[in-house]
């Protein structure tokens, strides 16, 4: 057995090389690795810090138990590995450590293949070298049908796998691996090859790992399946089209289902939405029977809630399982974001048995914010927002867990301010804006999520929205560095958009190379000259000019207000009517003005305090009729976009009549069903494209902090706050603020028909009582 001495190419992997299997066709798309290795000690150590990666994804066991998925999301060139105890896992004696490794083998909304893989491992138990080398052993997972179909075009694929080739428990300590792959040598890489050149730490905690049982069986189907339904297939939706349910509720609580009594299919509900990996224990197979499933969000009358067509929806996860006789048991290979799973059969049932249970993998929050309500609506809605922001918050902010799992940057800059009412906690936001800042267009542009191939998904607006999350960073946190970091990130946005805005008149136009998204509203003017646009780009600008100015950085300070002084004069010239002291949404490209007057534009001008003579009008005319309405605006803002909306009214006073708009929108949703808030308003939300948890939807967290609970951040690191709850008649409120100085703790209870007000603020925090008024 060869002994290898530390290599100076990577101090965190002295020892370590990476392990690889021969792979012929050098086809890694949806491909698994299972690597182990066994070993001695004589005593359990105190401690035994293993450093841990692969390329793409890897599941880690120590004698048998689940130890953590990763690495985290990032770039090979610096690629992230995980600091791990392996202590706790361990036991004197006889000790196995075992590594699924999965391939991507395409690049994706979350990852960018560089065409190579491998799993990596450096660290020690006692005397017990465990660095990746030949002393593993390691086989291709037997029992997967590799390169199925994709769940969705923004993330992984399928998953089949066939239990008659591969139910051997191969990462327990007893498990016999003499037939495995016994010299991995001729297949090593040395750590710090390329393209994985050097490391870099997550820099996050690990994520979750606990595992949550089915809640109920919510319906069934006693149809007859279809007669070839058993072919092989590729596409696990072809298998459902064929056959034709005949859905109807049966909920029974429990998280195991029997198929009995003309049983075929049946639906089961977590109860909420899960962020994870979904877990098969079944019992009773019969040899060859075949077991499909699918994931999903919502269910209608006990149907599956998605598109019936011909050809498949767009987002569908799921797959196949060809079971051996007896017990089956499986852990699917990554996660995935879901609240159902349907299930059904080829044949009799038979008495076959499934139990079902998820490993939740999600960000670790501490979670010390807290808001409750006298009146049931309003805390239903702020728990509902809360499990969609835990969901969407993995080894980084994410738009959605089921269609997507990518860190879309203009989301994330409302995520950061629904976290920071849960969590003082900025690594999420911090290692976002290193990832969005080192991807960009050569012309300057950030990629709107990253690491991405969505070449696609380049957007202006949220590269503007980049320079608003650094200042976000920084009144959270009081700190600069950041900002230091990656100024070049900054210049790089500010040179594209004074290029484009110096060949129109001062004004940042429409740019057909890339997609201007703004929102989802289609009445929205996003061609010629989009006044939004521009008012983001001001944003941005001002923004980054207060930390720049923080950061003593004094010639960035003097171009950027030269550039703000320029923008804004624009803007008042060519985009505002002082007749009407209306806001036009832009100008055609042959430059005359359109006609129409968003609500997206009046509230970031609001914002920007923009004209504030004209901030009167912008609020009777546009902001208060919409947040009254019932949703009739004809430029309806998205659900997403209503932060910003709910902003500006909270600015100029109007506080009841967010916290009512908040109560009657997202109230529809909790109404609905819906565990965590949607990415759409119901009306505009379609089976199958749509996804049902979405962060950006998430933002009543802060507004009702804001509100109710009436703690406004003045200054930053919240070295000084503001107290003022807008007081509801009869409306007990109470809750918890996270801050980097301690918590806040707030409360309003009415006695006799007055209320009695409490505010405790940790040392440091400088506590004002409100004054501004309030309507």
């Amino acid at each position: 057995m060869a002994f290898h001495p530390p290599h100076p190419y990577s101090s965190e992997f002295p020892q370590a090389y990476w392990l690889k299997l021969p792979e012929p066709l050098r086809d890694l798309r949806d491909r698994r690795f299972q690597f182990r290795k066994t070993f001695e000690i004589k005593e359990v150590p105190a401690h035994a810090e293993l450093h841990v990666t692969a390329d793409a994804k890897y599941c880690l066991y120590i004698n048998g138990k689940f130890v953590h998925f990763g690495p985290a999301r990032g770039f090979q060139s610096h690629w992230p590995f995980d600091r791990i105890d392996a202590a706790p896992y361990l036991r004197p004696g006889r000790n196995v450590i075992a590594a699924l490794l999965y391939t991507f083998g395409i690049g994706n909304y979350t990852y960018s293949c560089a065409g190579e893989y491998g799993f990596l491992l450096s660290g020690s138990a006692g005397d017990a070298d465990l660095s990746t080398n030949e002393t593993w052993k390691g086989r291709i997972a037997p029992g997967y049908l590799f390169a199925v179909a994709r769940g969705s075009g923004q993330y992984g694929f399928q998953e089949f796998f066939d239990f008659r080739q591969a139910q051997d428990n191969w990462f327990a300590p007893e498990y016999d691996d003499s037939d495995w792959t016994e010299d991995l040598s001729p297949y090593m890489r040395i750590a710090g090859a390329m393209p994985w050149h050097r490391f870099e730490e997550r820099n996050l905690p690990l994520l979750t790992n606990y595992v949550i049982p089915a809640k109920e069986r919510s319906s069934v189907s006693c149809h007859q399946p279809a007669a070839d339904g058993w072919q092989p297939i590729r596409h696990i939706y072809y298998s459902y089209h064929a056959d034709r349910f005949l859905w109807k509720s049966a909920p029974e609580t429990g998280d195991t289902v029997v198929f009995r009594d003309g049983i075929a299919g049946q639906t089961v509900d977590f109860g909420e939405e899960v962020t994870g990996t979904l877990r098969f224990e079944i019992d009773h197979a019969e040899e060859g029977m075949i077991l499909d499933y699918f994931t999903f969000e919502c269910l209608k009358d006990g149907r599956p809630d998605i598109p019936e067509k011909e050809t498949h929806p767009l987002t569908f996860y799921g797959g196949r399982l060809i079971l051996r006789a007896g017990r089956n048991e499986l852990e699917l290979s990554v996660p995935w974001g879901f609240r159902h799973v349907a299930l059904w059969i080829h044949g009799e049932g038979n008495g076959l048995s499934v139990k079902l249970s998820a490993r939740v993998l999600r960000y670790p929050f501490d979670l010390r914010g807290k808001f409750d309500s006298s009146d049931p609506a309003f805390a239903d809605i702020w728990q509902m927002c809360v499990r969609t922001q835990l969901c969407c918050s993995v080894d980084s902010y994410i738009d959605c867990p089921w269609r997507e799992n990518a860190q879309w940057w203009g989301d994330a800059l409302v995520q950061s301010q629904n976290t920071f009412r849960l969590a003082a906690d900025d690594r999420l936001l911090a290692r976002g804006l290193r990832l969005i800042g080192e991807q960009r267009t050569p012309n300057g542009l950030t990629y709107a999520m990253a690491p991405t191939v969505g070449h696609t998904c380049v957007l202006p607006d949220y590269s503007a929205m980049y320079l608003v999350t650094l200042w976000a960073h920084y009144f959270q946190t009081g700190r600069t560095d950041l900002y230091e970091e990656l100024a070049d990130s900054v210049d790089s946005i500010l040179d594209y958009f004074r290029t484009e805005a110096d060949l129109n008149g001062g004004l940042a136009p429409y740019d057909p190379r890339y997609w201007l998204f703004l929102d989802w509203c289609n009445t929205l003017f996003k061609q010629g000259t989009p006044t939004l646009l521009n008012l983001i780009w001001l944003w941005g600008l001002k923004q980054v000019r207060i930390v720049a100015g923080a950061a003593g950085d004094l010639a960035r300070m003097a171009r950027l207000d030269s550039e703000i002084e320029k923008l804004s004069g624009a803007i008042i010239s060519k985009l505002y009517d002082p007749e009407t002291r209306l806001l036009y949404d832009g100008l055609r490209p042959d430059g005359t003005p359109v006609d129409t007057h968003s609500p997206h534009a009046a509230a970031l001008a609001v914002i920007l305090d923009l004209l504030p003579e004209a901030h009167d009008v912008w609020t009777e005319q546009i902001l208060l009729p919409l947040v009254r309405s019932n949703r009739g605006n004809p430029i309806q803002p998205s659900s997403y976009f209503m932060h910003y909306i709910f902003q500006a009214l909270k600015l100029k006073g109007f506080r009841r009549d967010v916290a009512d708009c908040i109560r009657r929108w997202w109230g529809e949703f909790v109404q609905s069903g819906c565990s965590t808030a949607p990415e759409l308003f119901l009306e505009h939300s379609t089976p199958g494209s749509t996804s049902f948890c979405h962060a950006w939807s998430a933002h009543p967290i802060l507004h009702l902090s804001e509100i109710l609970l009436g703690v406004r951040q003045l200054e930053t690191g919240w070295k000084k706050i503001s107290f003022e709850p807008f007081l509801i008649p009869g409306l007990d409120v109470s809750g918890v603020v996270p801050t980097p100085l301690g918590d806040i703790r707030v409360g309003v209870a009415w006695h006799d028909g007055r209320a009695e007000t409490r505010c405790e603020v940790p040392k440091g925090v400088v506590c004002e009582q409100g004054t501004r008024e309030s309507r």
